[in-house]
């Protein structure tokens, strides 16, 4: 366990059974998770985890999540649970689907957080467990896998945020929306008009894919954003406004 000063912990190696794979686990835990020990928080497990909290290990500039939970009112503090990518092996995770030789390794990945990396955070930390208090963010491809969360593990994870989905990629995620009896997530989606040719056309099809299957409006949030680029400085941005819609409020 992370101690008191540290809140900020990875764990490493950690193996990924259903893809025999180790990758890193990133845990940031609320500025009050040591001073309010009776308190149990939601978790929000994130793709890309080298890319949240720490400038060293980003490949590009990092979403600053650190940051942003210090400025978080406590009210609406959650554990964040950043996954390393796999590198060569990323489009192949965060792609349900084939396509060509890459991706078709989505639903091994998503297990492995529903069967392994839950169940240990689950265990390991104060949580609550509840689907209601799940979610699952993303970005890109790994926007992708967590729209097909959505869609396909909603009795997992209650609350998803897509942020420039890499729909492109594997669009029959979309055509998923009301294909499965499980109880419907909370879900947002986010992109830019700017960032590619597709995102436009993909973010109204989602919109209305999500709707004619029974997602009210109060359920869905499908925003086009009028610039932005398919970046992580665009993505940092767009995590406040996600957030706080998805969660806002955290004690539960």
């Amino acid at each position: 366990m992370p101690q008191p000063a540290n809140l900020l912990h990875v764990h490493y190696p950690f193996f990924i059974p259903q893809l025999n794979r180790q990758r890193a686990i990133r845990v940031l835990l609320p500025r009050n998770y040591w001073k309010d020990t009776s308190r149990r928080f939601p978790v929000i497990y994130l793709t890309d985890g080298q890319n949240l909290f720490n400038p060293s290990t980003a490949a590009f500039r990092h979403w600053k999540l650190r940051e942003f939970m210090a400025r978080q009112p406590l009210k609406r503090q959650a554990i964040l649970v950043g996954i390393d990518h796999g590198g060569i092996d990323r489009g192949h995770e965060y792609a349900p689907f084939s396509r060509g030789k890459n991706g078709g390794q989505g639903d091994a990945f998503l297990q492995f957080m529903v069967h392994t990396l839950k169940p240990f955070i689950d265990q390991q930390y104060r949580t609550w467990s509840h689907r209601e208090a799940t979610g699952m963010v993303g970005s890109s491809l790994g926007g992708l896998i967590t729209f097909y969360a959505g869609m396909q593990y909603s009795h997992v994870f209650g609350k998803i945020g897509a942020l420039s989905p890499s729909f492109w990629f594997n669009p029959q995620v979309i055509c998923l929306a009301g294909k499965s009896p499980q109880p419907k997530s909370q879900i947002y989606v986010c992109g830019s008009k700017t960032e590619t040719r597709s995102m436009l056309p993909m973010l109204e099809k989602a919109y209305w894919s999500l709707k004619n299957n029974g997602y009210d409006d109060a359920q869905i949030r499908i925003i086009a954003r009028d610039r932005g680029r398919h970046a992580e400085t665009f993505w940092a941005r767009e995590f406040k406004p996600m957030y706080e819609w998805l969660f806002p409020v955290t004690v539960l």
